[in-house]
């Protein structure tokens, strides 16, 4: 990328700054020459402005003035080779350059403009062909990562060793790092920059490099932050396909339309392995994250409970995790209110499961905590169940974990409490 610096060092265009000299700095893009009164109205950003001074006024004022006001073009500088019948530049017109760090330079009148077009437009090709290089190399690397490396983390390793730069995706939400991948050669790093990826993904790209990026780096970055913002949105279809086919699986299990136990290779494909419990979620007015969008939160990417929404309530089936509950309250939002069933059996199903959560969400209201399990607060004593739906309750509130158990270790404790019911207690007529 040219600069009005690089272009003052090139020797056989003999270029002297007389004021602003604090902007040389500033980047060229084109070069355009002007002789008129009022060149602002036909010159575009970045432009080198080339005038023989015909266009200038004559008066100190009116010289301070014209200039601000091509300065509000934003042209990258003004070069002056004066016709013997131009006004001089004034010490006025000077210090106003000064005070706008607005390079001003003068060049001798046998510099033929042409000539010094020619420099601008050749060096401003160049470095377009320079960085579409540079973006080609990118999406080249990319491309090769895509097919070496499945996971995410592998891709950003080999960009990052690629460019020279440790590269780090958080989510914006939280903070939370997802993916981290530094170079194989250690970079000193004097200049860390968090950009924001477009999409839905709600993340920043962290650049740690030994410098601050030039320009050109610019360019190459936000062709780094489109090609992760295309990949990111990929794996949120991805997760949003998983929700509603956990959706499907979990509204066939409250309805019976799935047995339980029938289930349970599914579920374990769902990584639903273990004790299981479901969860009547009421969630907060301002959370991060909504009930519609929760399972992009980072937090439960490495396991999300099947969730589908009923009522306003964000019902899920989640393993007993007490970590689990926490990551959904805190990324629901300050107010929400999460009620637990008892662990799921064969014994209790599904919908009871769930009347259990919601009775647990309203006791949970009622005794002001943010998470209750059902059973953690005692309601009153034993009574005989009225009907199958209550016998099934009291069933699986008392001997759901122990059902469960047996279950998932194989063991025969339920047989043995019959048995020693059976006896009346006496632990020698109930023994082998």
């Amino acid at each position: 990328m040219l600069t009005v610096q690089n272009l003052i060092a090139i020797d056989p265009l003999k270029l002297q700054v007389a004021a602003g000299m604090a902007g040389i700095g500033r980047t060229i893009t084109w070069a355009h020459t002007v002789d008129l009164p009022d060149p602002w109205r036909w010159v575009s950003p970045g432009d080198l402005v080339m005038t023989t001074g015909v266009g200038l006024p004559q008066a100190s004022q009116q010289q301070v003035e014209w200039l601000e006001q091509l300065v509000q073009s934003n042209p990258s500088a003004l070069v002056i080779a004066p016709r013997q019948d131009a006004p001089d530049l004034t010490q006025a017109l000077l210090d106003a350059a000064d005070r706008l760090h607005f390079p001003v330079l003068r060049a001798s009148f046998q510099l033929e403009f042409v000539k010094l077009s020619h420099q601008v437009i050749e060096s401003v090709l160049q470095a377009q062909r320079e960085r579409f290089n540079a973006s080609e190399r990118l999406f080249q690397t990319y491309a090769e990562a895509l097919r070496k490396q499945p996971e995410m983390a592998g891709r950003l390793s080999i960009l990052a060793n690629a460019l020279g730069m440790n590269l780090t995706i958080e989510d914006a939400v939280s903070g939370l790092k997802i993916v981290e991948a530094q170079t194989l050669s250690p970079v000193d790093v004097d200049h860390i920059e968090r950009i924001p990826i477009g999409g839905r993904a709600r993340v920043n790209l962290i650049i740690s490099s030994s410098a601050r990026r030039s320009p050109d780096d610019s360019i190459l970055v936000r062709s780094l932050a489109g090609l992760l913002g295309v990949e990111l949105e990929r794996l949120m279809i991805q997760r949003d396909l998983q929700r509603a086919e956990g959706a499907s699986l979990l509204r066939s299990l409250v309805d019976s339309t799935t047995e339980f136990t029938l289930a349970l290779p599914m579920l374990e494909r769902h990584g639903l392995t273990g004790t299981l419990v479901s969860l009547a979620i009421l969630p907060g007015p301002a959370g991060p994250w909504s009930i519609e969008d929760i399972h992009h939160s980072p937090a439960l990417y490495a396991l999300t409970p099947l969730l589908f929404v009923e009522n306003g309530l964000l019902m899920a089936l989640s393993r007993n995790q007490t970590s689990m509950f926490e990551a959904l309250r805190t990324n629901l939002g300050v107010g929400t209110v999460i009620g637990v069933s008892g662990p799921i059996s064969a014994a209790t199903g599904l919908q009871e499961s769930f009347r259990q959560s919601r009775l647990a969400l309203i006791q949970a209201q009622e005794i002001d905590k943010e998470i209750l399990a059902y059973g953690e607060v005692e309601t009153g004593l034993i009574m005989a169940p009225k009907s199958m739906p209550e016998a099934r309750a009291l069933v699986g509130r008392y001997l759901g974990p122990l059902i469960e158990h047996d279950r998932t270790q194989g063991a025969a404790l339920l047989t043995t409490l019959i048995t020693f019911l059976q006896n009346d207690g006496n632990w020698k007529e109930a023994g082998p």
